[in-house]
Parts: C-alpha cells; structure tokens; sequence
C-alpha cells in the first residue's frame, strides 16, 4: 500500500488545499474582479484595493485562467467557473494582435497595447493558461489559440540554439541572449499542452527545452539564469542563482521523466534539490532565500512566497516517489511554514518577508497565486487526487 501523509498531517494538507482554492480564489473572484470591465486585476495592494498601476499583463491573465480553471474543478463553485471563461474570453477578444499575431504584453487601462511587445515568457503562459482551461472545461478551440501561438513562438528560435526572449510586435527577435526563465516556462507550457492534446509534436518541444538545460543552464546542482548573447554566464549577473528555480526545475525534470518513461531526467535532477535545500533554506529563521552565487553565499536575503511554494512541489515529487515518512514529513513541514509565515487569512498573504520572517510588502500580485496553487495541486495528488494533470480534449 502507497505511503501517504501521516494522520497527523492529512488534515493540515487538506486546509492548504481549501485555503488555495476556495478563499484564495473567492478573493480574486471578488475584490481582485473588476465588474464594470469584467476582467481581472493586475495587483492588490494591502487593504485589498486594486492597485493603480495603468496597465495588465497577458502573462498575469494567462496564469489566472490556470488558477480559475483548477479552483473550479476542485470546488465546483460557479462563479470560479464564470471567472474562467471571462478570463478566456479577455484574452481572445483583447490581448490577441489581430494584425501581427500573437499576444501584447500588456494593455493600458483603456485597453489599447501598453507594450506591444511579444515576450517568450509571457506567450508561455498564455499557451500554458489555455492547456489547462481547455482540459478542464473541454473547450479544444483554446488549444486552436494554443497552437496558433506556437506557430509564431518558433519564430523565435535562434541559430545559436535557444529561443529569443522578446520580439518586436511583428515578430522580429530583439534581445537574443540566452536567459534562463522564459525556457523554463515555455518547457511548462508544452508538456501542459502535450497532456491537453496528445501531439507529440509538443513533446517534441518540450525534449529540446531539456537538451538546453542540461547543456548549458544546469552547473552542478546550480541553475543558471543569465546568458550573454554567446550562451555564456554575463559578467554581472551570471553568477546569480534562485534557489527557487533548481526546485522548479527539479519537478519539471520529474515531469517530463514521467511522461517519457526516461528515468535518467529525474535521476540527473537530483542534484538540484540537494543543492537548493542544502543552500538556499535558511537554517537559523527558516524560509529560502531568493538569490544566492554560484558559490551558494547569500546575495539577497529577502523571501518570496514563490520558492517555497516550489520548494512544496518538489519535496512531493520526492515523496510520491520514494514513498518515505521522512519525504512526507518534509512536505508537511513546508505547508506549515508556508501557511504560519506568509498566508494572512480571508485568501491573502505576504509577498515578501525579511530574513527574520517579518512582512515585507504591501501587495498582491495576482501573478502569485499561480504558484501557491501548482503547490496545492502537488499536496491533492499525494493525497490521491489528479493535481495539475490533464487529459486530453481530443
């Protein structure tokens, strides 16, 4: 019989779970909701108002079509559900350039392009908002948009053998140097899609986004962030490291072992939460710090929520694989941490702390809840249930 969270534990994983999907999300459906426009908004701020920042980023819609979609599913409230569609819905209709193809960055207030630019990142989590939105909701004309979006990604690949990180917005590559983010999401993207789908063809993707990482973004346990335009470490900032990325990474690896059947990704990928525990977790208060050097010295101290939500998925990866009380323990621990240091009630929480752990910011992105929710999705599969795996719509 499975190895499972102890009784002790189970109800704690469970309240995550509620907390994530029911008032994380009853929030933004609500105070994060603008009725009159019927779209999200971008960022909260402390007393729950929207921020007047003059602008929405396709990225930020994009990760909460993913949100909203999950949170219906696991809840089966309707007004998620509502929220889904609007969400699907504003990005068709407002963020899709009709005239170039592909999505706008960001839209002012009034709607017109604030930056007509098309960033890797953010196609990568509109395509991976899409998967997931037409999984759950059985709707294969998102995965029409998806694979629309796809055709013009390519556009991006470069010769030197990575995809550019932005474009102008008829598609001309403009910052061709290697970076490390937009590659590991655009690999999230495509094994989304491939489960949504069942085209090889984004398998096929996804096995060249790893060829990348292992040859030139992974360093002995360490991922790597910033490239110069040769693929090599830049001299002011490649020695940077988020501790958060090698979590994420480690459960990507994973992911996409399991659906190839090639052991050897998610063995290779061990040296990364090795490292990132043994490094990044700050022995004396607790939490992870957001960035380090290579050598693993502390060069930021501040905590995002977002690494320990990273650091959740990839301890439950370890868990769901190796099956011991002590993989399962160290996911209970970190839900705990997660929950007494950064969540404030009522569906919010504390973007940043110090190293002491004291609040630090006075906002909520409405990118975050992205994260926490991968994390909630890792806690229901140890707990038996589908997580953030799709099915295929067709």
């Amino acid at each position: 019989m499975p190895m499972t969270f102890a009784d002790s534990h189970s109800p704690a994983a469970r309240r995550f779970i509620a907390y994530v999907m029911g008032d994380m999300a009853g929030l933004w459906a609500t105070k994060g909701w603008d009725k009159a426009a019927g779209h999200g908004v971008e960022r909260l701020e402390a007393d729950l108002t929207p921020s007047a920042l003059g602008f929405r980023r396709s990225m930020a819609v994009g990760r909460q079509l993913f949100f909203f979609s999950h949170a219906w599913r696991v809840t089966g409230d309707s007004l998620y559900g509502a929220r889904a569609h609007a969400l699907y819905a504003d990005l068709t209709t407002r963020f899709w350039d009709g005239q170039h193809g592909g999505w706008f960055f960001s839209l002012a207030d009034d709607g017109t392009p604030a930056d007509a630019t098309k960033d890797l990142y953010g196609q990568a989590f509109v395509m991976f908002g899409l998967a997931h939105y037409a999984s759950i909701f059985r709707k294969p004309e998102a995965l029409d948009w998806a694979w629309r979006t796809n055709e013009l990604v390519n556009r991006l690949w470069l010769p030197s053998g990575w995809y550019a990180q932005s474009a102008s917005r008829d598609w001309i590559p403009l910052d061709t140097a290697l970076e490390q983010n937009p590659h590991m999401h655009l690999l999230e993207a495509y094994l989304s899609l491939h489960a949504a789908s069942g085209d090889a063809s984004f398998l096929s993707a996804a096995e060249r986004l790893v060829a990348i990482h292992t040859a030139r973004l992974s360093k002995g346990g360490k991922v790597l962030e910033h490239f110069d335009i040769h693929g090599m470490p830049q001299a002011d900032k490649g020695r940077l490291v988020q501790p958060g990325h090698s979590y994420e990474w480690f459960w990507l690896l994973n992911e996409y072992a399991d659906v190839t059947g090639l052991p050897a990704h998610a063995e290779a990928a061990e040296a990364l939460i090795a490292w990132a525990d043994a490094n990044g977790v700050d022995a004396d208060h607790g939490g992870i710090y957001s960035y380090l050097d290579i050598d693993g010295a502390v060069v930021d101290d501040r905590k995002r929520i977002w690494p320990v939500t990273e650091c959740i998925k990839a301890h439950a990866v370890s868990a769901r694989r190796n099956g011991t009380p002590a993989a399962y323990a160290a996911v209970a621990k970190w839900i705990g941490f997660l929950s007494a240091t950064y969540f404030t009630g009522a569906g919010g929480w504390h973007e940043y702390v110090r190293r002491d752990l004291q609040p630090d910011s006075d906002f909520m992105p409405s990118s975050t809840p992205y994260h926490i929710a991968m994390a909630a999705l890792e806690v229901e599969r140890l707990l038996g249930g589908p997580g953030a795996k799709l099915n295929p719509v067709r």
